[in-house]
Protein backbone atom coordinates (compact mmCIF):
# COMPACT_ATOMS: atom_id res chain seq x y z
CA UNK A 1 0.00 0.00 0.00
CA UNK A 2 1.78 3.23 -1.15
CA UNK A 3 0.81 6.40 1.65
CA UNK A 4 1.11 9.99 1.10
CA UNK A 5 0.93 12.67 3.82
CA UNK A 6 0.62 16.24 2.91
CA UNK A 7 3.37 17.32 5.80
CA UNK A 8 6.68 18.47 5.37
CA UNK A 9 9.71 16.77 6.91
CA UNK A 10 7.79 13.25 6.89
CA UNK A 11 7.21 12.87 3.35
CA UNK A 12 4.03 14.86 4.08
CA UNK A 13 2.88 18.15 3.03
CA UNK A 14 -0.07 18.83 5.17
CA UNK A 15 -2.97 19.23 2.42
CA UNK A 16 -5.66 21.60 4.44
CA UNK A 17 -7.92 22.14 1.45
CA UNK A 18 -12.00 21.46 1.21
CA UNK A 19 -10.26 19.75 -2.23
CA UNK A 20 -12.47 18.73 -5.29
CA UNK A 21 -14.21 16.09 -3.50
CA UNK A 22 -15.50 18.66 -0.70
CA UNK A 23 -16.43 20.67 -3.46
CA UNK A 24 -18.89 18.44 -4.78
CA UNK A 25 -20.56 17.24 -1.70
CA UNK A 26 -23.53 19.70 -2.14
CA UNK A 27 -23.89 17.05 -5.17
CA UNK A 28 -23.45 14.06 -2.57
CA UNK A 29 -25.62 15.09 0.13
CA UNK A 30 -29.21 13.79 0.25
CA UNK A 31 -31.46 16.06 3.44
CA UNK A 32 -33.78 13.01 4.49
CA UNK A 33 -37.17 14.35 5.85
CA UNK A 34 -37.83 12.49 9.03
CA UNK A 35 -41.67 11.18 8.17
CA UNK A 36 -42.29 9.26 11.57
CA UNK A 37 -40.06 7.88 13.99
CA UNK A 38 -39.24 4.28 13.85
CA UNK A 39 -40.73 2.61 16.94
CA UNK A 40 -38.35 0.54 18.82
CA UNK A 41 -38.04 -3.24 18.67
CA UNK A 42 -41.31 -4.69 16.74
CA UNK A 43 -39.38 -2.79 13.46
CA UNK A 44 -36.64 -4.38 14.10
CA UNK A 45 -36.87 -8.00 15.31
CA UNK A 46 -34.28 -11.10 14.03
CA UNK A 47 -32.00 -9.45 11.24
CA UNK A 48 -33.31 -12.47 8.73
CA UNK A 49 -36.54 -12.05 9.31
CA UNK A 50 -38.85 -10.61 6.35
CA UNK A 51 -40.61 -7.36 6.66
CA UNK A 52 -42.21 -5.02 4.32
CA UNK A 53 -42.28 -1.65 5.26
CA UNK A 54 -42.63 1.53 3.21
CA UNK A 55 -41.57 5.26 3.39
CA UNK A 56 -40.40 4.65 6.98
CA UNK A 57 -37.54 7.44 7.58
CA UNK A 58 -35.33 7.59 10.89
CA UNK A 59 -32.22 9.43 11.77
CA UNK A 60 -29.50 7.00 12.05
CA UNK A 61 -27.45 7.37 15.52
CA UNK A 62 -24.10 7.42 14.35
CA UNK A 63 -22.23 6.37 17.07
CA UNK A 64 -23.73 3.38 17.70
CA UNK A 65 -21.74 -0.05 17.38
CA UNK A 66 -23.71 -3.20 16.52
CA UNK A 67 -22.29 -6.64 18.10
CA UNK A 68 -20.79 -9.09 16.06
CA UNK A 69 -20.68 -6.66 13.16
CA UNK A 70 -18.62 -9.20 11.25
CA UNK A 71 -21.42 -11.75 11.30
CA UNK A 72 -23.79 -8.87 10.71
CA UNK A 73 -22.18 -7.47 7.45
CA UNK A 74 -22.25 -11.09 5.42
CA UNK A 75 -25.69 -11.23 6.48
CA UNK A 76 -26.32 -7.82 5.02
CA UNK A 77 -24.84 -9.60 1.86
CA UNK A 78 -26.47 -12.06 1.79
CA UNK A 79 -30.48 -10.50 1.92
CA UNK A 80 -29.17 -7.97 -0.69
CA UNK A 81 -27.93 -10.28 -3.00
CA UNK A 82 -31.33 -12.09 -2.13
CA UNK A 83 -34.05 -9.48 -1.83
CA UNK A 84 -32.54 -5.87 -2.82
CA UNK A 85 -34.55 -4.52 -5.83
CA UNK A 86 -32.00 -3.85 -8.00
CA UNK A 87 -29.39 -6.64 -7.06
CA UNK A 88 -27.38 -8.62 -6.96
CA UNK A 89 -24.27 -6.62 -6.32
CA UNK A 90 -21.06 -7.36 -7.30
CA UNK A 91 -18.30 -8.13 -4.79
CA UNK A 92 -16.19 -4.92 -5.53
CA UNK A 93 -19.64 -2.67 -5.27
CA UNK A 94 -20.06 -4.23 -1.77
CA UNK A 95 -16.70 -3.80 -1.25
CA UNK A 96 -16.13 -0.37 -1.96
CA UNK A 97 -19.90 0.68 -0.31
CA UNK A 98 -18.39 -0.58 3.16
CA UNK A 99 -15.59 1.76 2.90
CA UNK A 100 -17.00 4.48 2.15
CA UNK A 101 -19.55 3.91 5.21
CA UNK A 102 -16.33 2.89 7.38
CA UNK A 103 -14.96 6.45 6.30
CA UNK A 104 -18.23 7.96 6.83
CA UNK A 105 -18.55 6.85 9.96
CA UNK A 106 -15.28 9.26 11.03
CA UNK A 107 -15.13 12.79 11.98
CA UNK A 108 -16.82 14.92 9.31
CA UNK A 109 -17.20 18.69 9.39
CA UNK A 110 -21.36 19.54 8.15
CA UNK A 111 -21.12 19.82 4.44
CA UNK A 112 -17.65 18.65 3.39
CA UNK A 113 -16.20 15.20 3.79
CA UNK A 114 -13.14 15.15 5.57
CA UNK A 115 -12.34 11.06 5.95
CA UNK A 116 -13.71 9.71 2.62
CA UNK A 117 -12.61 7.12 -0.07
CA UNK A 118 -11.54 8.50 -3.10
CA UNK A 119 -12.07 7.67 -6.93
CA UNK A 120 -9.02 8.13 -9.03
CA UNK A 121 -10.47 10.29 -10.77
CA UNK A 122 -10.77 12.35 -7.65
CA UNK A 123 -7.46 11.52 -6.35
CA UNK A 124 -5.83 13.35 -9.77
CA UNK A 125 -8.15 16.21 -8.98
CA UNK A 126 -6.70 16.60 -5.40
CA UNK A 127 -3.73 16.46 -6.93
CA UNK A 128 -3.87 18.91 -9.63
CA UNK A 129 -5.49 21.60 -6.80
CA UNK A 130 -2.38 21.79 -5.24
CA UNK A 131 -0.01 22.06 -8.16
CA UNK A 132 -2.26 24.74 -10.05
CA UNK A 133 -2.23 22.96 -13.41
CA UNK A 134 -4.91 21.59 -15.29
CA UNK A 135 -5.64 19.80 -18.89
CA UNK A 136 -8.60 21.10 -20.24
CA UNK A 137 -9.26 24.43 -22.55
CA UNK A 138 -9.34 27.19 -19.85
CA UNK A 139 -12.77 28.64 -18.75
CA UNK A 140 -14.49 29.00 -15.51
CA UNK A 141 -18.37 28.46 -15.88
CA UNK A 142 -20.98 28.45 -13.64
CA UNK A 143 -24.92 27.75 -14.31
CA UNK A 144 -27.02 30.97 -14.36
CA UNK A 145 -30.75 30.31 -14.52
CA UNK A 146 -30.24 26.42 -15.53
CA UNK A 147 -27.77 27.49 -18.46
CA UNK A 148 -23.97 26.94 -18.25
CA UNK A 149 -22.29 30.65 -18.84
CA UNK A 150 -18.33 31.11 -18.75
CA UNK A 151 -17.61 33.27 -16.09
CA UNK A 152 -13.76 33.64 -16.78
CA UNK A 153 -11.48 32.59 -19.58
CA UNK A 154 -7.74 32.17 -18.40
CA UNK A 155 -5.47 34.08 -20.30
CA UNK A 156 -3.40 32.13 -23.01
CA UNK A 157 -5.46 28.96 -22.60
CA UNK A 158 -6.91 27.18 -25.11
CA UNK A 159 -10.44 28.56 -24.99
CA UNK A 160 -9.05 31.86 -25.28
CA UNK A 161 -7.27 31.38 -28.35
CA UNK A 162 -10.26 30.09 -30.11
CA UNK A 163 -12.15 32.92 -29.04
CA UNK A 164 -14.14 32.45 -26.12
CA UNK A 165 -15.60 35.18 -23.99
CA UNK A 166 -16.63 35.21 -20.34
CA UNK A 167 -20.33 35.51 -20.92
CA UNK A 168 -20.76 33.09 -23.68
CA UNK A 169 -23.09 30.16 -22.79
CA UNK A 170 -21.75 26.54 -23.55
CA UNK A 171 -24.99 25.02 -25.14
CA UNK A 172 -23.69 21.36 -25.79
CA UNK A 173 -20.70 19.47 -25.68
CA UNK A 174 -19.14 16.93 -27.98
CA UNK A 175 -22.84 17.26 -30.28
CA UNK A 176 -24.46 16.54 -26.97
CA UNK A 177 -26.85 19.23 -26.03
CA UNK A 178 -26.57 20.02 -21.93
CA UNK A 179 -29.94 18.96 -20.09
CA UNK A 180 -29.10 18.58 -16.68
CA UNK A 181 -26.93 20.65 -14.27
CA UNK A 182 -24.43 18.41 -13.22
CA UNK A 183 -21.33 20.34 -13.13
CA UNK A 184 -18.88 17.03 -11.96
CA UNK A 185 -20.27 15.54 -15.35
CA UNK A 186 -20.09 18.62 -17.48
CA UNK A 187 -16.18 19.53 -16.37
CA UNK A 188 -15.36 15.63 -17.18
CA UNK A 189 -16.22 16.28 -20.41
CA UNK A 190 -14.61 19.08 -21.48
CA UNK A 191 -11.12 18.28 -19.93
CA UNK A 192 -9.36 15.55 -21.65
CA UNK A 193 -5.74 14.47 -22.33
CA UNK A 194 -3.63 17.33 -23.62
CA UNK A 195 -3.27 17.32 -27.86
CA UNK A 196 -7.40 15.60 -28.07
CA UNK A 197 -10.55 18.28 -28.76
CA UNK A 198 -13.55 19.25 -27.40
CA UNK A 199 -16.30 20.40 -30.01
CA UNK A 200 -18.03 22.76 -27.68
CA UNK A 201 -21.77 24.36 -29.11
CA UNK A 202 -21.45 28.11 -28.21
CA UNK A 203 -24.07 31.25 -28.11
CA UNK A 204 -23.28 34.64 -27.52
CA UNK A 205 -26.12 36.97 -27.77
CA UNK A 206 -28.41 35.71 -30.29
CA UNK A 207 -25.12 34.13 -32.37
CA UNK A 208 -24.41 30.16 -31.80
CA UNK A 209 -21.61 28.19 -32.88
CA UNK A 210 -19.78 25.53 -32.60
CA UNK A 211 -15.81 25.62 -31.62
CA UNK A 212 -13.68 22.56 -31.61
CA UNK A 213 -10.64 23.14 -29.33
CA UNK A 214 -7.13 21.70 -28.75
CA UNK A 215 -6.99 20.45 -24.96
CA UNK A 216 -3.63 21.75 -23.37
CA UNK A 217 -2.05 22.22 -19.98
CA UNK A 218 -3.83 25.55 -18.46
CA UNK A 219 -1.92 26.71 -15.54
CA UNK A 220 -4.55 28.37 -12.98
CA UNK A 221 -3.53 31.30 -10.68
CA UNK A 222 -3.98 30.53 -7.30
CA UNK A 223 -3.34 34.87 -6.68
CA UNK A 224 -5.08 37.73 -8.22
CA UNK A 225 -4.45 41.25 -7.46
CA UNK A 226 -4.82 44.87 -8.13
CA UNK A 227 -4.80 48.03 -7.41
CA UNK A 228 -7.86 49.85 -6.14
CA UNK A 229 -8.39 53.69 -4.65
CA UNK A 230 -5.84 55.44 -2.27
CA UNK A 231 -3.26 53.40 -3.35
CA UNK A 232 -4.97 50.08 -1.22
CA UNK A 233 -3.56 47.26 -2.83
CA UNK A 234 -6.20 44.22 -3.13
CA UNK A 235 -4.61 40.67 -3.24
CA UNK A 236 -7.30 37.34 -3.32
CA UNK A 237 -6.11 33.93 -2.83
CA UNK A 238 -8.11 30.81 -4.29
CA UNK A 239 -5.53 28.01 -3.25
CA UNK A 240 -2.39 27.33 -1.60
CA UNK A 241 -0.50 25.33 -4.39
CA UNK A 242 3.02 24.71 -4.69
CA UNK A 243 3.22 28.46 -6.90
CA UNK A 244 0.89 30.47 -4.48
CA UNK A 245 4.04 32.10 -2.53
CA UNK A 246 6.21 32.87 -5.77
CA UNK A 247 2.32 34.28 -7.24
CA UNK A 248 1.95 36.42 -4.05
CA UNK A 249 5.49 37.42 -4.05
CA UNK A 250 5.26 38.95 -7.90
CA UNK A 251 1.82 40.45 -7.10
CA UNK A 252 2.77 42.27 -4.30
CA UNK A 253 5.84 43.34 -5.80
CA UNK A 254 4.18 44.46 -9.03
CA UNK A 255 1.38 46.56 -6.86
CA UNK A 256 4.49 47.93 -5.05
CA UNK A 257 5.47 49.56 -8.33
CA UNK A 258 2.04 50.94 -8.94
CA UNK A 259 2.04 52.76 -5.65
CA UNK A 260 0.66 50.44 -3.26
CA UNK A 261 0.40 52.09 -0.17
CA UNK A 262 -1.88 49.10 1.87
CA UNK A 263 -2.74 45.76 1.24
CA UNK A 264 -6.44 43.83 1.73
CA UNK A 265 -6.24 40.07 1.84
CA UNK A 266 -9.12 38.63 0.59
CA UNK A 267 -9.47 34.66 1.79
CA UNK A 268 -12.77 34.55 1.79
CA UNK A 269 -13.19 32.38 -0.93
CA UNK A 270 -9.70 30.15 -0.15
CA UNK A 271 -10.57 26.51 1.21
CA UNK A 272 -6.98 25.80 2.12
CA UNK A 273 -4.40 23.61 0.00
CA UNK A 274 -0.80 23.24 1.22
CA UNK A 275 0.28 23.94 4.34
CA UNK A 276 3.87 24.53 3.14
CA UNK A 277 2.22 27.63 0.94
CA UNK A 278 0.54 29.14 3.66
CA UNK A 279 3.30 29.16 5.73
CA UNK A 280 5.46 30.41 2.81
CA UNK A 281 2.96 33.42 2.27
CA UNK A 282 3.32 33.86 6.31
CA UNK A 283 7.46 34.38 5.32
CA UNK A 284 6.22 37.76 3.57
CA UNK A 285 3.78 39.32 5.67
CA UNK A 286 5.31 38.52 9.02
CA UNK A 287 9.13 39.06 10.97
CA UNK A 288 11.50 35.94 10.91
CA UNK A 289 10.46 33.65 13.82
CA UNK A 290 6.67 34.09 14.02
CA UNK A 291 5.21 31.41 15.01
CA UNK A 292 2.33 30.48 12.26
CA UNK A 293 1.03 27.16 13.34
CA UNK A 294 1.39 23.90 16.04
CA UNK A 295 0.07 20.63 14.49
CA UNK A 296 -0.79 18.22 17.33
CA UNK A 297 -1.06 14.03 16.65
CA UNK A 298 -3.07 11.54 18.24
CA UNK A 299 0.27 10.76 20.21
CA UNK A 300 0.64 13.84 21.24
CA UNK A 301 3.58 14.70 19.45
CA UNK A 302 3.63 18.45 17.99
CA UNK A 303 5.12 20.03 15.08
CA UNK A 304 5.52 23.75 15.24
CA UNK A 305 5.92 25.98 11.66
CA UNK A 306 7.60 29.58 12.16
CA UNK A 307 8.00 32.16 9.87
CA UNK A 308 11.63 31.73 8.05
CA UNK A 309 11.37 34.78 5.71
CA UNK A 310 13.01 37.97 5.38
CA UNK A 311 8.91 39.99 6.06
CA UNK A 312 9.14 41.49 3.06
CA UNK A 313 5.90 43.59 3.50
CA UNK A 314 5.87 42.82 7.17
CA UNK A 315 5.19 46.89 7.54
CA UNK A 316 2.78 47.38 5.15
CA UNK A 317 -1.12 48.39 6.65
CA UNK A 318 -2.98 45.29 6.11
CA UNK A 319 -6.84 43.86 6.54
CA UNK A 320 -7.74 40.65 6.12
CA UNK A 321 -11.57 39.53 4.71
CA UNK A 322 -12.65 35.93 5.84
CA UNK A 323 -15.77 34.26 5.32
CA UNK A 324 -17.25 31.22 6.12
CA UNK A 325 -15.58 29.65 3.16
CA UNK A 326 -12.61 30.52 4.77
CA UNK A 327 -10.88 27.15 5.78
CA UNK A 328 -7.90 25.07 7.20
CA UNK A 329 -4.25 26.86 5.67
CA UNK A 330 -6.52 29.97 5.44
CA UNK A 331 -7.63 30.06 8.77
CA UNK A 332 -3.91 29.48 9.61
CA UNK A 333 -2.97 32.39 7.82
CA UNK A 334 -5.60 34.29 8.75
CA UNK A 335 -5.25 33.62 12.88
CA UNK A 336 -1.32 34.17 12.49
CA UNK A 337 -1.39 37.57 11.24
CA UNK A 338 -4.19 38.60 13.32
CA UNK A 339 -2.19 37.12 16.63
CA UNK A 340 0.84 39.30 15.74
CA UNK A 341 -1.53 41.95 15.09
CA UNK A 342 -0.62 42.56 11.49
CA UNK A 343 -4.05 43.86 10.63
CA UNK A 344 -8.19 43.44 11.61
CA UNK A 345 -9.82 40.72 9.86
CA UNK A 346 -13.30 41.58 8.50
CA UNK A 347 -16.38 39.89 7.52
CA UNK A 348 -17.78 36.74 8.77
CA UNK A 349 -16.65 33.58 10.94
CA UNK A 350 -14.65 31.74 8.62
CA UNK A 351 -15.79 27.56 8.34
CA UNK A 352 -13.73 26.36 11.56
CA UNK A 353 -11.65 23.49 9.56
CA UNK A 354 -8.78 22.45 11.67
CA UNK A 355 -7.35 19.02 11.41
CA UNK A 356 -4.77 17.66 8.58
CA UNK A 357 -5.38 15.18 5.92
CA UNK A 358 -3.52 12.17 4.77
CA UNK A 359 -3.59 10.83 1.32
CA UNK A 360 -3.06 7.01 1.62
CA UNK A 361 -3.12 4.95 -1.60
CA UNK A 362 -4.59 1.64 -1.78
CA UNK A 363 -3.79 0.36 -5.33
CA UNK A 364 -4.95 1.19 -8.98
CA UNK A 365 -4.84 5.08 -7.78
CA UNK A 366 -8.15 4.27 -5.37
CA UNK A 367 -7.26 6.21 -2.21
CA UNK A 368 -8.30 7.73 1.42
CA UNK A 369 -8.38 11.06 2.80
CA UNK A 370 -7.69 10.18 6.37
CA UNK A 371 -7.15 12.77 9.51
CA UNK A 372 -3.94 12.27 10.94
CA UNK A 373 -3.76 15.36 13.25
CA UNK A 374 -5.00 18.74 14.24
CA UNK A 375 -3.53 22.29 13.83
CA UNK A 376 -3.68 24.85 16.86
CA UNK A 377 -3.17 28.47 15.77
CA UNK A 378 -1.25 30.61 18.13
CA UNK A 379 -2.95 32.14 20.74
CA UNK A 380 -5.96 30.20 20.21
CA UNK A 381 -8.43 29.01 22.76
CA UNK A 382 -10.00 25.86 23.16
CA UNK A 383 -13.39 25.80 21.39
CA UNK A 384 -13.61 29.50 20.76
CA UNK A 385 -12.36 29.61 16.80
CA UNK A 386 -11.50 32.44 14.98
CA UNK A 387 -14.17 35.47 14.95
CA UNK A 388 -13.27 38.59 13.07
CA UNK A 389 -12.65 41.84 14.43
CA UNK A 390 -15.46 43.83 12.22
CA UNK A 391 -18.04 41.57 11.60
CA UNK A 392 -19.45 42.40 8.14
CA UNK A 393 -21.91 39.95 6.60
CA UNK A 394 -21.91 39.08 2.91
CA UNK A 395 -25.11 39.11 1.19
CA UNK A 396 -26.26 35.27 0.49
CA UNK A 397 -26.85 35.64 -3.17
CA UNK A 398 -23.39 37.39 -3.49
CA UNK A 399 -21.23 35.80 -6.11
CA UNK A 400 -17.31 36.49 -5.64
CA UNK A 401 -16.79 38.84 -8.91
CA UNK A 402 -13.93 38.44 -11.64
CA UNK A 403 -11.08 40.43 -10.37
CA UNK A 404 -11.92 42.71 -13.58
CA UNK A 405 -15.14 43.33 -12.14
CA UNK A 406 -14.76 44.18 -8.92
CA UNK A 407 -16.78 46.96 -7.49
CA UNK A 408 -15.85 47.69 -3.92
CA UNK A 409 -19.18 49.53 -3.19
CA UNK A 410 -20.74 46.45 -4.49
CA UNK A 411 -18.69 44.46 -1.79
CA UNK A 412 -19.44 45.86 2.39
CA UNK A 413 -16.55 43.91 3.45
CA UNK A 414 -13.94 45.10 0.83
CA UNK A 415 -15.79 48.64 1.27
CA UNK A 416 -15.06 48.83 4.87
CA UNK A 417 -11.19 47.38 4.91
CA UNK A 418 -10.90 50.04 1.99
CA UNK A 419 -12.23 52.85 4.24
CA UNK A 420 -10.04 51.30 7.22
CA UNK A 421 -6.93 51.20 5.66
CA UNK A 422 -7.21 54.89 3.65
CA UNK A 423 -8.17 56.21 6.90
CA UNK A 424 -5.19 54.91 8.49
CA UNK A 425 -2.67 56.04 5.60
CA UNK A 426 -4.34 59.73 5.78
Amino acid sequence: MNTRLWIPASFTLALFACDPASDRADERATAAAVEEEAPASPRLEAPAKERHVAAVHFEAKRDAVMPNARAGFEQVVELINKHYVDGPLSEDALWTGAIEGVMGRLHQLEGHPINALLSPDELSELEIGTKGQIVGVGVMIEFVANVLVIRDVIPGAPAATAGLQAGDRILGVDGVRLKDNDMHAIVGKIRGEAGTTVELFVQRDTEEWTVEITRGAVHVASVEGRLLEGGVGYLRINAFTEKTADEVAATLETLTGEGMKALVLDLRTCPGGLLDASVAVADALLPAGARVVTVRGRDGAETQYDTKGDGRWQQLPLAVLVGPKTASGAEILAAALAHHDRGPLIGEPPLGKRTVEGIHELGDRWAIKLTGSRFVTPGEVEGAGLRPDITIPTAPDQKMAPLRDLNVDADPPLRAAVDLLEAKAG
